[in-house]
């Protein structure tokens, strides 16, 4: 149990530098009544998944990019990119083609930097360490990007709880076929 509470620890850290501002941005644009697509790689691209059907449940009209069934993303749309470097050439190509057609792309990065980048028009840095150990102050018993993932997920789910009214519409959006 010694590692659990030090892991507890360390997000209650993490959960202590998320900006404020940019937190209440990703609430805001989870209101907006419009398409949304997800996306990210790997463990992170899990937590987009995660994301994606909690977002499904609270009744927005949502994608996963790379799955069969995802239209064309088209502007005014948003994609929510999930990626602890933001370096990764899949996760920057998605970036500029979402900006580019004219969706609100909004990256969830551990990469500070990458924020300022010019096609993700928004952003939360979350503080929490990468496989790639990129500028943070955090220090973790973790291996690779668990922290980073862990985070984004408890962030993001936050983000819908205060983005939705009505929660009982998510207990009639979840499925009815198990």
């Amino acid at each position: 149990m010694k590692t659990v509470h030090s892991i507890l620890s360390e997000l209650q850290f993490c959960t202590e530098q998320i900006d404020k501002q940019q937190y209440k941005t990703i609430v805001w644009l989870l209101r907006k009544d419009t398409t949304f697509h997800f996306f990210g790689e790997g463990r992170s691209g899990l937590v987009a998944k995660m994301i994606a059907m909690r977002s499904m449940h609270s009744g927005k009209n949502v994608y996963v990019i790379g799955e069969t069934i995802s239209p064309a993303i088209r502007k005014n749309d948003v994609c929510i990119l999930i990626s602890g470097s933001a370096k990764t050439n899949a996760i920057r190509y998605i970036g500029k083609l979402a900006s580019n057609i004219g969706a609100t792309t909004f990256l969830v990065t551990a990469n500070k930097e990458a924020l300022t980048d010019d096609f993700f028009l928004n952003g939360l840095w979350i503080n929490a360490t990468t496989k790639k150990d990129l500028q943070n102050d955090t220090k973790t018993i973790q291996p690779l990007g668990n922290q980073f993932d862990q985070m984004a997920h408890i962030v993001l789910d936050a983000a819908i709880i205060d983005s939705t009214s009505d929660m009982t519409n998510m207990i009639k959006n979840h499925t009815n076929m198990e």
